[in-house]
């Protein structure tokens, strides 16, 4: 986690650097957190973002480094579910403490596979927005051999839809990274509960197509 009272000597250290080198390092951070689930990509990338806006960035290219870091990192936690499978993954985050624990981790797993047989590309989409499911979601649908191609357009439309919203809140929110910040917690939490929303209204939706179809067979 990003430390208010120590950001100021980060601040003016990287305050120095043009819109051009912290598109590459909002590039880095965001694929470090594909790959590393617990690196705080959300908040290191609003707050890179928030530099960058004071350089004199603009929010299209901002969007697009973070998007496209956040992807680059997803397509090699892809290989490594197609290749090891997401259980081996997800014992290998626990062992490393990259989860709370394996057991978790592989719930979440067998969450997203059941998700994916039920909805396809929609419940691929949606994990995005739920924390927790978003470290998992590439490595099961590599373990699923979901084609790279596709499991990379899907994480990209809802990575851009993600990380736009954070960036325009970093360029808009404030001037100051604790009103961004702020604004970024509640934008977190009211996207994570949005999502869980329509998750259970799918499967809502899902369950009643199931006894319709069931009625009529009888």
């Amino acid at each position: 986690m990003l430390a208010d009272l120590s950001l100021q000597p980060l601040v003016d250290r990287l305050s120095g650097l043009g819109p051009e080198a912290l598109y590459g390092l909002i590039f880095v951070a965001s694929f470090a957190e594909g790959v590393l689930p617990p690196v705080p990509g959300d908040v290191a990338a609003a707050f890179l973002a928030f530099l960058s806006a004071r350089a004199g960035g603009q929010w299209l290219p901002t969007t697009l480094a973070v998007t496209l870091g956040s992807v680059g990192g997803n397509s090699v936690v892809w290989w490594l579910g197609r290749r090891y499978g997401a259980h081996w993954l997800a014992h290998q985050m626990a062992r490393f403490k990259l989860t709370s624990s394996e057991d978790s981790a592989e719930r979440t797993e067998r969450r997203i596979e059941e998700a994916y047989r039920e909805y396809g590309w929609v419940a691929l989409f949606l994990s995005r927005f739920i924390p927790g499911f978003r470290a998992m979601a590439p490595a099961a649908a590599g373990a699923l051999r979901v084609p790279l191609w596709e499991t990379m357009a899907i994480l990209f439309v809802s990575a851009f839809a993600w990380y736009s919203a954070i960036v325009w809140i970093a360029f808009k929110v404030g001037s100051d990274w604790p009103s961004v910040k702020a604004a970024l917690s509640r934008f977190a939490q009211g996207a994570g509960l949005g999502a869980f929303v329509l998750i259970v209204l799918l499967g809502g939706f899902a369950w009643w197509l199931y006894r319709r179809r069931r009625t009529r067979g009888q």
